[in-house]
């Protein structure tokens, strides 16, 4: 029986063909120039930076950076230092994210305490 090899995706493929405005992050699968340049501008530039960040704290300088950001960003920066689509992350690892989102939207939102 012959043994099937396995083949880089699709997007890997043609991201590594044809360079993507964004730099280094804006190969990643699920984010493009936009995410891209939203990190560059919260001085987030590099996938090391980005995953030893994580996508909650990246997230929290993206909002301090002014940018309109939502849990959908976490689960694309998860999903993209995975590399898989961000609808192939784990329920439990959505859920996770989506609970620290709001954990930090309230935090944001709470009064400084004394």
């Amino acid at each position: 029986m012959a043994r099937i090899q396995p083949i880089r995706p699709f997007r890997e493929n043609l991201r590594r063909k044809k360079s993507r405005p964004g730099g280094e992050l804006g190969v990643l699968m699920n984010l493009g120039p936009k995410s891209a340049a939203w990190l560059a501008d919260a001085d987030i530039t590099t996938r090391a930076q980005l995953g030893r960040l994580g996508p909650i704290e990246a997230c929290r300088r993206l909002r301090r950076a002014g940018h309109p950001v939502s849990v959908l960003l976490a689960y694309a920066i998860e999903a993209g230092l995975a590399g898989c689509h961000w609808q192939a992350i784990p329920a439990e690892t959505r859920e996770f994210l989506r609970v620290e989102f709001a954990k930090m939207r309230r935090e944001e939102t709470a009064p400084a305490s004394r």
